[in-house]
């Protein structure tokens, strides 16, 4: 006999078609065009992948929560026997004004994993639903759509999350309830920090993407021969993001002088900036760049026609934007020796699993899959291997398989080495790595031949994923 919940899933079969592709043809329409993606993926092999899956339903309109006097309960089921469909829960920025590409990107890889893990028999025969709330990027929303998925919904974990107080609104209601949580993208420390047993994350932390530049520059050392480590970061004068200030501490925690400035946006015209770099006494021996899109790259044409480069005695440091090909060479034509930070695995380091997963994306989107699909993707898979080895829908049985896992997925081979039965404190290390994956890949590329394809690019950071013999291309 099913209950209400599972008929009310497995009635919305009819509707699964056209839902889904109204995901597909609204993540079409947010997508970069093809000039500003990533170019020169392996050329895809041909997968068929269905366009419909098992059960899935996204629920994009506001929710009315009806007061009740009875205290509530999480409704997930005990055991694998007292359900026929596993309810899976997600949160996602769907619509303005949260980030939507990456949030129909998300849902996507979703999708792609429940329909994979439903082809193969489900989990013991029982197959998933996913059930996505559209966050817009409000933590009132992402409240009330989190309370939804344990209470009404039976949702035995939730994934997802892209906007930290997003994340830290779902975290706080899934603690109360003992549901687990998989954090896919948000990069709040505090996230982690609060070590909830139920939260883990499979994406960077703030702090890990801030540590990157010193840990790399360190390994590259006096680059100018100047006698000291030295790094300028340009941001946008706008930015309230704390990540600056994390950065300056990492370079001070590794002893190398830090010099910060800002530019203000929109402009044509940095001539301003380049004119202080020009005038310092000593040049940088690197230029972190954390400007996007168009405006990273006039910054960086005008930083080369004013006499500094990897050429001379100063590399410059782009983010993901270097690695949009076309974009990147057409408006740095001199770019060769460019250092180009990306965050999720790149075609020379990804996993078998993570190839396959990259071929049916690709079909979808047309580019190589960033960081937050790849760990949406991973976080059901995660979910699923946690309630086959614990035979078990409750939350407590699932925190404890979760902090378990040792599976390889498509971004790597998870662990979680600091939990409930070995908290960071243990080893001294900060509270942020609570139940945080730390082998994310975060890798440091460089541009080593004139137009070189993005996917050709040498890795030189961190060691276990170099494709060269150093830290730097000299």
């Amino acid at each position: 006999m099913m209950n209400a919940t599972e008929r009310d899933v497995l009635s919305s079969k009819a509707r699964v078609a056209s839902l889904w592709l109204l995901c597909l043809w609204l993540a079409a329409c947010t997508r970069a065009s093809p000039a500003a993606a990533p170019t020169n993926p392996p050329s895809p092999l041909r997968v068929e992948v269905p366009v419909t899956v098992e059960v899935t339903r996204v629920v994009t309109q506001p929710i009315v929560v009806q007061a009740t006097s009875l205290p509530p309960m999480a409704c997930a089921p005990p055991t694998l026997d007292a359900t026929t469909v596993i309810t899976v829960g997600a949160i996602l920025p769907l619509s303005l004004p949260g980030s939507m590409q990456a949030g129909f990107a998300m849902q996507t890889a979703l999708s792609l994993a429940v329909e994979e893990i439903n082809s193969n028999g489900g989990i013991a025969g029982h197959p998933l639903a996913l059930i996505t709330y559209d966050s817009s990027d409000q933590a009132e929303r992402s409240r009330i759509a989190t309370r939804r998925l344990i209470l009404d919904d039976c949702a035995a974990g939730i994934v997802g999350l892209y906007h930290s107080a997003t994340a830290q609104a779902a975290a706080d209601v899934a603690h109360s309830f003992g549901t687990p949580l998989i954090v896919a993208a948000a990069a709040d420390d505090g996230l982690t920090a609060t070590e909830y047993p139920e939260i883990f994350r499979i994406a960077p932390s703030r702090s890990m993407l801030a540590e990157m530049p010193a840990r790399w520059l360190s390994e590259v050392g006096d680059f100018n021969h100047d006698g000291q480590i030295s790094a300028g970061i340009i941001s946008d004068s706008a930015s309230q993001s704390p990540f600056v200030d994390i950065l300056l501490d990492s370079f001070a925690a590794a002893s190398i002088h830090a010099n910060h400035m800002t530019v203000d946006l929109p402009s044509t015209d940095f001539s301003s900036a380049v004119a202080r770099i020009v005038t310092m006494e000593t040049l940088p021996d690197a230029i972190f760049i954390l400007l996007k899109g168009a405006d990273a790259l006039k910054l960086q044409s005008q930083i080369l026609a004013a006499g500094i480069g990897p050429q001379k005695s100063t590399l410059l440091v782009l983010q993901h934007t270097g690695l949009e090909n076309d974009q990147f060479w057409q408006g740095v034509p001199d770019g060769l020796g460019t250092v180009v930070a990306r965050i999720g695995p790149w075609q020379p380091t990804v996993t078998a699993k993570g190839q396959q997963f990259a071929l049916a994306y690709g079909q979808y989107n047309g580019r190589w899959p960033e960081a937050y699909a790849f760990a949406a993707y991973d976080a059901v898979y995660l979910l699923a291997d946690a309630i086959t080895r614990a035979g078990s829908l409750q939350g407590p049985a699932l925190v404890v398989a979760l902090e378990e896992t040792d599976i390889e997925l498509a971004s790597g081979r998870y662990t979680f080495p600091y939990g409930i039965t070995h908290p960071p404190s243990a080893d001294g290390v900060d509270p942020s790595m609570w139940h945080q994956w730390p082998d994310v890949q975060t890798l440091y590329l460089q541009y080593t031949q004139d137009r070189q394809p993005a996917h050709q690019a040498a890795i030189i950071w961190p060691r276990r994923y170099r494709t060269v013999d150093a830290p730097l291309v000299r």
